[in-house]
């Protein structure tokens, strides 16, 4: 399975009022995160703001993470093109000079019009060429429904059986269609990394089967930590525990409007004294007061 296993914090892009990035802080968050417990991170993820920050601030964020974690700490570092070509192949070449072990390919925005059910054999060239050109293991994603980039289970299978891919960030929030993906995914590659995805609800991904999670949720290593502890030991009374006191703060961040999640995560992590501050970038606004009053709600009563 590699290094890219366990608790896989997606790290957020600290950064100033001017909305320039903080890379010290980003590095004192990545061993913060791996002291209590992370096992990889996923760097330059939709967490860190993937679609508003630079090719040269990505860059450094992978330098940054590699330099403060150390060689031993797995990195799945995100790439987000809408084509195959040059540009993606500079993407991995320069995530893996940078010290990543795999690479998180996001599925392009166009495959939402209808590519998987109507061009399933594009969709599976696109991934087999992803895999040709990486120097370094893929992952993919696989979406949840409402997203219309959720892929049919024959599409799953036929990109997790292709050489060079190494995992997937399954993401599909339904408990029913998780576990016939697990049954499809683990039948197509034995290897597979299989990372959860499921902020609000990791108790049932947990007790079918997982490698490990890689969430924004996974900054609060602790409470995440606790939950995949227990469902590896086979302790689902303790599972189900551990998932009950994550819903509060889950629910915060996490919980409708679903859009606003990266303020909200954001925020709460500067609350928590994570990060030096709660700013994000445009189009994202910060949280509210109303938001922000919850979160600290939720807080107290975790330190408490």
């Amino acid at each position: 399975m590699g290094k890219v296993t366990g608790i896989v914090p997606a790290l957020v892009m600290p950064q100033n009022d001017k909305h320039e990035i903080l890379f010290d802080a980003l590095g004192d968050l990545a061993v913060r995160e791996t002291k209590e417990g992370a096992d990889a991170f996923l760097v330059n993820g939709h967490s860190g703001e993937l679609s508003v920050t630079s090719g040269e601030e990505r860059i450094e964020a992978l330098k940054t993470v590699r330099a403060a974690v150390g060689p031993d700490v797995g990195i799945l570092a995100g790439v987000h093109t809408q084509g195959m070509g040059d540009k993606f192949a500079s993407h991995t070449e320069s995530a893996a000079k940078c010290g990543a072990d795999a690479v998180l390919v996001f599925s392009p925005f166009s495959f939402a019009r209808g590519a998987f059910q109507f061009s399933p054999e594009f969709v599976i060239d696109f991934y087999k060429e992803a895999a040709r050109l990486s120097p370094i293991p893929i992952f993919f994603m696989q979406y949840r429904p409402l997203t219309n980039l959720m892929m049919p289970r024959h599409v799953l299978s036929e990109v997790a059986a292709i050489p060079n891919v190494g995992g997937i960030k399954q993401e599909v929030e339904d408990a029913i269609e998780y576990e016939r993906d697990y049954y499809a995914l683990r039948k197509a590659n034995p290897d597979l990394t299989i990372l959860t995805a499921t902020d609000r609800s990791l108790l049932s991904n947990y007790a079918v089967g997982a490698d490990g999670c890689t969430i924004g949720l996974a900054n609060f290593v602790g409470p995440i930590k606790a939950i995949q502890d227990a469902a590896w030991a086979g302790d689902f009374e303790g599972l189900k525990k551990t998932s009950e006191d994550l819903v509060p703060l889950a629910d915060a961040i996490y919980g409708p409007p679903s859009y606003r999640w990266s303020a909200r995560l954001k925020y709460a992590l500067y609350a928590a004294g994570y990060i030096p501050t709660p700013h994000i970038r445009s189009p994202y606004f910060e949280a509210t007061e109303v938001e922000r009053q919850r979160i600290d709600a939720v807080l107290k009563n975790y330190m408490d």
